[in-house]
Formats: C-alpha cells, sequence, structure tokens
C-alpha cells in the first residue's frame, strides 16, 4: 500500500474511561463513559473494537439483558481470525457448542490506518480486555470481563493475513482462512422457481426514512447489507451442517418511510433451541435487531409487498440475484395471479 506504513501511529484518545472491577455489576454513568453509550445506543453496535486511553485494543459484546449474556457466554471464549475482502475478521466465539455455536465477527479495514494499527496492536499487546455489557431502557451495565490471549503462532499468523490484506496479496491467505465473496454466484431471479417466489417468511422492518437522514443512501444500504452479509456469513460456517445447507432467499422492500428485509422461508424450524431463544440463535435476528433502527418482526408474503429477491442460498451454494425488467414481470404476474381484484405493487397488469 503505497504512501502507508505497515505499522502507522495512531495517538490514542486519552479522554476515554474504560470499564475496570469497580464497575462490575454497576450501571455505567453516561458522561463518564459517553464514547461507550455512543457506541452501543446511537449506533447501535452489538459487538466492537475501539482504542483505549492507554493505546490498548478492548473489545465489547453488547446484550439486550444480562439473561441473554448468560445463555449465550456458557463456554470458555476463543477468537479465530479470518480474512473478508480487504478485512480481518475476530470472529470472538462465546458458544463453541457443535450444535449450537455462537460468534461474533469483529471486523479491522486492514486499509485504513488506524483500524490496520488497532489489529496489529491487539495481536502484540500482552492481553485483550473482553468486556461483557447489557444495554437495557436505555442504560449500560458492566456484566464482567476478561481477558485473551493469543499464542506466539497464533499472533504470527494473524499477523502474516494482515500483511497479506496491506500488500494486496489476499491470493496467499490461507483458503480455510478466507471468506470468499467469490464462492458467491450471480443469476438471474427468473431461475426461483414459482414455490420459491411465493413462500412466507419473517420480515425485519426497518425505519428506513431515519436511517437514511442519519447515515445518508449509501450509508444506509451499507449498514443494511453489512448486517445481511454478516448473518449470511455465520449461517454458510456454522458447525451444523443442516444449517449450512438450508435453502433461503432474503428479499427487501421499500415502501414509504419503511422498509422490509425479509427472509424466506422462516428459520424457526432451524433454529428451534432449548437453551436460547430463537431470536438469539437466528443470525438474522441477532445482526438486524442490534440496529437502532430497527421497529418489529412479522410474518409476511414478499410478494404482497412488492419485494424483489435480492441473495439465495441453496444446498451450501450463496447466488446473488440479477434484476430486470422479465424479473418484474414474472412477479407482477405471480402477484396477479393470487390477488386478482388487488393493486399490483410490481406494476399495471
Amino acid at each position: 500500500m503505497t504512501g502507508q506504513p505497515f505499522r502507522p501511529e495512531v495517538a490514542p484518545d486519552p479522554t476515554l474511561t474504560s470499564p475496570t472491577a469497580a464497575t462490575q455489576g454497576d450501571v455505567l454513568d453516561a458522561a463518564v463513559f459517553a464514547d461507550l453509550y455512543r457506541l452501543a445506543s446511537e449506533e447501535g453496535l452489538p459487538y466492537f473494537a475501539r482504542l483505549n486511553a492507554a493505546g490498548d485494543v478492548e473489545l465489547f459484546l453488547v446484550f439486550e439483558s444480562v439473561d441473554a449474556f448468560s445463555e449465550a457466554t456458557r463456554d470458555a471464549v476463543s477468537v479465530e481470525f479470518k480474512t473478508y475482502r480487504d478485512k480481518l475478521l475476530a470472529v470472538v466465539w462465546t458458544l463453541s457448542d457443535p450444535i449450537h455455536p455462537l460468534g461474533f465477527p469483529l471486523a479491522f479495514d486492514i486499509k485504513r490506518p488506524q483500524e490496520r494499527h488497532m489489529a496489529l496492536r491487539m495481536l502484540e499487546q500482552e492481553k485483550t480486555l473482553l468486556h461483557y455489557l447489557s444495554y437495557e431502557a436505555g442504560l449500560l451495565t458492566h456484566i464482567y470481563t476478561e481477558a485473551i490471549t493469543f499464542s506466539p503462532l497464533e499472533a504470527s499468523r494473524a499477523e502474516a493475513m494482515i500483511r497479506s490484506l496491506y500488500e494486496g496479496r489476499t491470493e496467499e491467505v490461507p483458503r480455510e482462512a478466507a471468506v470468499r465473496e467469490e464462492e458467491a454466484e450471480t443469476i438471474s431471479a427468473l431461475a426461483l422457481p414459482d414455490q420459491v417466489l411465493a413462500e412466507t417468511g419473517v420480515a425485519y422492518l426497518i425505519d428506513y426514512a431515519r436511517m437514511r437522514k442519519k447515515h445518508g443512501e449509501e450509508g444506509a444500504q451499507h449498514l443494511l447489507m453489512s448486517a445481511v452479509q454478516q448473518a449470511v456469513w455465520v449461517m454458510r460456517r456454522h458447525a451444523r451442517s443442516e444449517v449450512r445447507e438450508t435453502a433461503f432467499t432474503v428479499w427487501a422492500a421499500e415502501q414509504g418511510e419503511q422498509l422490509r428485509l425479509i427472509v424466506t422461508p422462516s428459520l424457526s424450524h432451524v433454529f428451534e433451541v432449548v437453551h436460547m431463544s430463537a431470536d438469539e440463535a437466528n443470525p438474522f435476528a441477532r445482526f438486524l435487531l442490534a440496529l437502532p433502527e430497527f421497529v418489529r418482526t412479522e410474518e409476511a408474503a414478499p410478494l404482497a409487498w412488492g419485494a424483489f429477491p435480492l441473495i439465495r442460498m441453496e444446498n451450501g451454494r450463496l447466488f446473488h440475484l440479477e434484476l430486470d425488467e422479465a424479473v418484474q414481470e414474472r412477479l407482477q404476474r405471480l402477484f396477479a395471479s393470487r390477488w386478482p381484484a388487488a393493486s399490483n405493487p410490481y406494476g399495471p397488469r
């Protein structure tokens, strides 16, 4: 990367305050911990990394309640390094159960000096503190903190990934360490059979006007697709084969100030679990419910909302769906065949 040193100099913010043993179990003061409130509340991040006042990297996982934390963290925590595009993913695994694993992928954009510095610093420092927080009714509570360490071998492997990304030599990243986008194929949405297009599922309703106002059109689209991509990523590398091989379609429908991301069919049968709620186990629910602009979930038929299919997963293969006038005409006909007297959201019949 021309003009930028591999190890950039980044000055920490001396005004930042970190949770300590003294704050464990307490509600964090909103003024003292303003940065954490901004990240967890205003930006709605369910997990994030930051540089503390001492210049060390800290990791944070934010749960909707203390009970949710208890259900999601019964095993010894571990970190697995992966790469995706120009990013290093540090996946924090809090449930290692082969039947119901749970991981949080922290992304570091290696092209950005500050994030590259954080990724490298995390590997170099003696230990990395992982803070567990809960955010309920506008209040952040410090639940617990533990330390993560990396062996010299783990650190050297991850640093080699960072250098490969930095130098644009992504082909040198070990295949098992890379989440490769080229594994996704692009096909026409016309390839989907009528029975798939007619499926019902779960809609995640988003206050899209609020999101656009805060982040702009491009930023809002990026946030939504990032949440969807992370959910798909977790589904694709899930330890359970039935989850990896589950067939589903992701749709989008914009209606005025609201947007619906619809997953068909409902994945509830895949995530019928005893030790956590379906929403905690379902990656789409986990990532989309964490958005501040999330409103609610509801049962939905994509055709009824004039939605368009964007992504299809089938037999462990991921497909990006191309849309054109022929696709719109087919959806128009399918809608008309089911609701002949209703106004057609895909255009006049």
